[in-house]
């Protein structure tokens, strides 16, 4: 798609195209890096990590699901320290 270098305050900028942005999933306020490699000027969206919630992530879980044998060993261990004295 052709666009043009165009004024922007004291900046210049280019328009990205709509359909450019819906194929990459892109909203305003995303962030965009930006470089210039052998004449080319490369534009890649940052993808940011996804900061996630304890409360949101036990949201998911399954609190039926039966607990993993190797897990339900853990259990059954006896303390040999100040273990049950911590919490």
């Amino acid at each position: 798609m052709l666009t043009k270098i165009r004024n922007i305050g004291n900046s210049k900028g280019a328009v990205i195209p709509v359909q450019i942005l819906q194929q990459l999933a892109l909203k305003e306020g995303d962030s965009l890096n930006i470089n210039a490699t052998h004449g080319r000027i490369v534009i890649e969206p940052v993808r940011q990590k996804k900061h996630y919630q304890l409360d949101d992530l036990l949201a998911q879980c399954d609190e039926t699901a039966p607990m993993p044998e190797v897990l339900s060993e853990w259990d059954s261990v006896t303390s040999v320290g100040n273990e049950d004295g911590c919490f």
